[in-house]
């Protein structure tokens, strides 16, 4: 599916469309327009169902000049529907042009990397070379681009998919138009047929569905799915690279999806795979239910994150080796890896050891070490293990063959000493496998592994909160962790209770983010939530908090669930209230309560295209020392109402309203996952 990335062309008004390199069959004259052997592609603007083709290809060109005008309508027309009866018809030859000579190029850059007939490429004739025939790729440019708009529901917006069958079927891929979307999505004005990160992931779908495991099985299961999505994402990035294409000014060229989505950093993903901090074990990191039970607790989009921020590591690790040609290496490795896949249901620790076999076949295994290493240090060591490719709880291990590893012993000190505790490796909790815990009643101990490095660590533990850490170990070094955990004044397992608006308000203090609490009341009312903090003592002294807007799974059967979790609800500004109950004062009555903090007004700061993980997860605030015996959490405003990226009128097309507030219901609830409040 989503693929997005930046666009081929580099600010030139009229791109020249180049002629195709894939070959011809040679008893059939050209078609003079945008099919070929390899592609056929054409525009579907009346159509949502992904699985039409259209059948109008661009203007034919007897003189075999394919330079079509390029106005960039739908960009400076803001999204206005009526482009499509311009002259310019919204620049759909150009669009459907560059789709097809896109397909072309992944054809032949593919094939030069072992996609070829007898690996069931795509193509119309395989020109006696083995495979099945009339399968060459059939592109859809601005699919559903009349009819999938705001009356279509947005069924053929801010997205892309590849839909690949066994070898001899054609497959179908859609690239659709982005717009902002109220409360869902903040893209810009932009055609995905120009981006060619975009084509080149949906692409790459075709060639990883049919390689890995043969021709007729797919990709299967989360783990598999979150590669799939992966390894998408490597190839298109390897291919602008390896063709020289440079992103425009201060654009990560390792983040996928800056052009469509107007964010140069991150792109569509949570993180660019060259800046993230995802390991193994943070499998199921971000996945957020929207209704009813769901019958996966991962999401493929974030954990194929996981994949290729490891990927990332080893084609920095071929290059630091082999010089700047290094990730051709490495890439080479990756297909064939497909190719010793016996099946398309694989974890990600089959898809490890497929990689190593690659090495071993092509290069008699002399990069072993290099790879063994960077494996390592994203969790996928040698004691790594998953129960199959749909293991929402993978087993991580950092532990290399070729590395003297540390060996760590986590010991909670301060207040939890001695007290059941876990700690994690990376920046997340919640759905995330923790490396040890201190609790005798579990599988795990207090002793773990790491190859030498530095790492982020996360430790929690009921009746204490979250804890922010990191380790460097030294190879061999046998050392102790020793992480500060004071008490959470707020914590439930402390004899906290929480009261106020909504539901599920114990979900606020009860030491993970796995839970939050929802306040489904109208803005215009004060959503709010007060905590009588640990009664063991009269009053407290507190100068620091810590609060999270994580959204969570739904919990199926839970009557109190409020919701779906949309990610516009999260938290963004809010206030902390105190109340020193003595004498006549109960800190029963609102005048009873006085401000200690008002947050940033970012205090959890998302932007276009949407509020992401990295942004809702756990922070510290200090505030003013404050003696009470309760707080309330208050809130100001929601990533909908509080967000500037999410307001106003943001395009031209009459039918969209694009303000998050007026064009959406995600301004009528907000969640928080986490209140902890620490002396």
């Amino acid at each position: 599916m989503l693929a997005g990335d930046r666009r081929l062309r580099a600010g030139r008004r009229q791109p020249v469309v180049a002629v195709p390199l894939g070959r011809r069959r040679p008893d059939r004259p050209a078609t003079f327009t945008t099919q070929g052997n390899n592609s056929y592609a054409v525009h579907n603007w009346e159509n949502n169902d992904p699985f039409t083709v259209g059948d109008e290809r661009a203007t034919f060109r007897p003189d075999r000049e394919y330079g079509y005008a390029w106005t960039n309508q739908w960009l400076e027309e803001r999204c206005n529907p009526s482009v499509f009866d311009s002259p310019q018809r919204n620049d759909i030859d150009a669009a459907r042009a560059n789709l097809f000579v896109m397909h072309n190029r992944m054809h032949d850059w593919a094939y030069a990397l072992g996609f070829t007939e007898t690996a069931w490429n795509l193509q119309s004739f395989n020109f006696g070379r083995g495979g099945l025939e009339n399968d060459l790729e059939r592109g859809n440019a601005q699919a559903g681009g009349i009819s999938g708009g705001p009356a279509g529901g947005f069924a053929a917006r801010d997205n892309a998919n590849q839909i690949t069958g066994a070898d001899g079927i054609a497959p179908i891929t859609n690239m659709y138009l982005w717009q902002p979307i109220a409360g869902a999505f903040y893209a810009p004005c932009v055609d995905g047929d120009y981006d060619m990160s975009v084509i080149a992931h949906e692409y790459t779908h075709a060639i990883s569905n049919r390689m890995a495991g043969g021709p007729s099985q797919n990709l299967s299961g989360n783990q598999a799915g979150a590669m799939g999505e992966s390894w998408s994402d490597l190839a298109a990035v390897q291919y602008l690279h390896e063709n020289g294409f440079a992103p425009v000014a201060d654009e990560n060229p390792f983040a996928v999806g800056p052009y469509v989505t107007g964010d140069k950093v991150a792109g569509i993903r949570n993180y660019g795979m060259n800046d993230s901090p995802l390991n193994y074990s943070d499998v199921g990191y971000d996945f957020v239910c929207n209704q009813g039970t769901c019958p996966a607790l991962t999401q493929v989009h974030a954990d194929g994150e996981i994949w290729s921020a490891t990927n990332y590591d080893l084609r920095q690790a071929f290059i630091a080796r082999y010089g700047a040609n290094g990730h051709r290496r490495w890439i080479q490795l990756v297909f064939d890896a497909w190719l010793l896949m016996a099946t398309g249901e694989v974890s990600m620790v089959d898809a490890r050891n497929a990689m190593l076999a690659a090495d071993q076949l092509r290069y008699d295994g002399v990069d072993h070490d290099i790879m063994w290493n960077a494996y390592a240090r994203r969790g996928f060591g040698q004691a790594a293990s998953s129960n199959g490719t749909s293991d929402a709880d993978p087993v991580p291990a950092f532990d290399s063959p070729y590395a003297n590893e540390a060996t760590v012993r986590f010991r909670p000190t301060g207040n939890a000493a001695g007290e059941p505790a876990e700690v994690f490796v990376g920046r997340y909790e919640a759905r995330v496998t923790p490396v040890a815990d201190t609790d005798p009643g579990t599988a795990l101990d207090d002793v773990f592994t790491l190859a030498p490095g530095t790492y982020e660590l996360v430790a929690r533990a009921d009746g204490f909160g979250h804890v922010r850490t990191s380790v460097t170990v030294r190879a061999g070094q046998l050392r102790n962790l020793n992480v500060n955990m004071p008490l959470n004044l707020a914590s439930g397992a402390n004899g906290a209770t929480a009261t106020g608006d909504g539901v599920n308000l114990g979900a606020l203090i009860d030491d993970t983010e796995m839970t939050n609490w929802a306040s489904l009341t109208a803005p215009s009312t004060a959503r709010q939530a007060t905590v009588r903090l640990d009664p063991s003592r009269r009053v407290h002294r507190f100068d620091r908090i810590q609060v999270s807007a994580m959204l969570r799974h739904r919990i199926p059967g839970d009557p109190n669930d409020g919701g779906g979790q949309n990610r516009f609800t999260a938290l963004r500004q809010f206030e902390l209230l105190a109340c020193e109950a003595r004498r006549a004062v109960d800190c029963s009555q609102d005048s009873q309560f006085a401000s200690v903090f008002t947050s940033p007004a970012d205090a959890f700061p998302a932007r276009a295209p949407r509020p992401r993980a990295p942004e809702l997860i756990i922070r510290s605030f200090d505030v003013p020392a404050t003696r009470a015996t309760h707080v309330r959490l208050r809130v100001l405003t929601n990533q909908c109402t509080g967000t500037p990226a999410y307001h106003g009128d943001q395009d031209d097309d009459p039918l969209n309203v694009t303000d998050c507030r007026d064009g959406s219901t995600a301004d009528d609830a907000v969640r928080a996952a986490e209140l902890q409040v620490f002396r």
